[in-house]
């Protein structure tokens, strides 16, 4: 089978609809929106999957990814190639469209609700799965409880990501 009929089938918007449906219940209450652009290059990079997987409820992003010591300004807190994390923009790129139809179906499934914030509406725990959909929403989960922890702001500086959402 092509590998191109192979993504087609695996990186559909309902099946990564069920990821940012675990990370907002991971997460626990309302969000931003642009946190939910986020969750797909992160837990559909395999390194930084294997990391999550050891995540528990007291993890934070700096315990499981690394951090540079010593660094507070934005260009020095941008990340390595050495750390799980690396590659997060081409893959946020690679993933923006995917995640715009993924949110579409929760949306339209009635399982969020946008306003302000984005609010779970229909929970789906990552234990009702097995195997390699049970490791992505199990990592998706955890990352929610990891973002939580953090503001947006503190999560693009760590990501090493520009501002581009603006308030208006």
């Amino acid at each position: 089978m092509n590998n191109e009929y192979l993504k087609t089938l695996s990186l559909n918007p309902y099946m990564v609809a069920k990821i940012i449906q675990s990370f907002l219940e991971g997460y626990g209450g309302g969000t931003s929106i642009k946190l939910l652009f986020y969750v797909l290059p992160i837990v559909l990079s395999k390194d930084s999957r294997t990391v999550l997987l050891t995540a528990k409820n007291t993890s934070r992003m700096e315990t499981l990814f690394g951090t540079k010591k010593g660094k507070s300004n934005y260009e020095d807190l941008k990340l390595s190639a050495r750390v799980n994390l690396s590659g997060f923009v081409e893959r946020y790129v690679q993933f923006e469209e995917l995640t715009k139809l993924a949110i579409i179906v929760l949306s339209t499934e009635k399982k969020i609700n946008i306003s302000n914030s984005v609010f779970l509406l229909r929970v789906d725990n990552y234990k009702n799965y097995n195997g390699n959909l049970h490791d992505l929403l199990r990592a998706a989960f955890y990352l929610g409880i990891i973002f939580k922890k953090h503001t947006t702001e503190t999560i693009d500086l760590y990501l090493g990501v520009e501002n581009k959402w603006k308030v208006l």
